[in-house]
């Protein structure tokens, strides 16, 4: 297991022990008020190697809907739909595989949900929707 060092950007220096202190009581210290749920923007996590890794930021999620050239419609997820988009058309390994070679693809809907697992959620309700009840949903987005 990989320890994780916390460094902040516009940090200040923490206080020394004081006299007589442990080593360990000020590595608690430290782990005290280094939590991750009170992390700011500025501050970066870093592994003990030193190599950078972001933290994770609360991103918005969207649910799509695609039309291929048969006439079926996928339904997906994503943070960035013109991406993911992208990735489906161009038959990228991220691509889905049942969209690969049912081009040329049409992106017909899309919808700002919230987190991943609002989205989770909604793509499950849109994917047991009939196809009719899929084609007014397009419809009213679209109108």
């Amino acid at each position: 297991m990989t320890d994780l060092v916390i460094e902040a950007a516009n940090s200040t220096p923490s206080a020394s022990p004081p006299k007589g202190a442990s080593q360990t009581q000020a590595v608690n210290q430290a782990q005290l008020s280094s939590k991750p749920e009170a992390l700011g923007a500025e501050q970066a996590v870093t592994s003990e190697q030193g190599a950078p890794s972001e933290i994770e930021q609360v991103s918005t999620w969207y649910l799509y809907l695609i039309r291929c050239a048969n006439g079926h419609l996928y339904t997906g997820i994503t943070t960035d739909v013109a991406r993911r988009f992208n990735e489906h058309q161009s038959s990228s390994p991220k691509a889905a595989k049942y969209l690969r070679g049912k081009g040329p693809l049409t992106l017909m809907y899309q919808e700002q949900v919230g987190t991943r697992s609002d989205a989770l959620k909604r793509e499950i309700a849109v994917k047991k929707l009939s196809r009719a009840q899929k084609l007014a949903l397009i419809e009213l987005g679209c109108g």
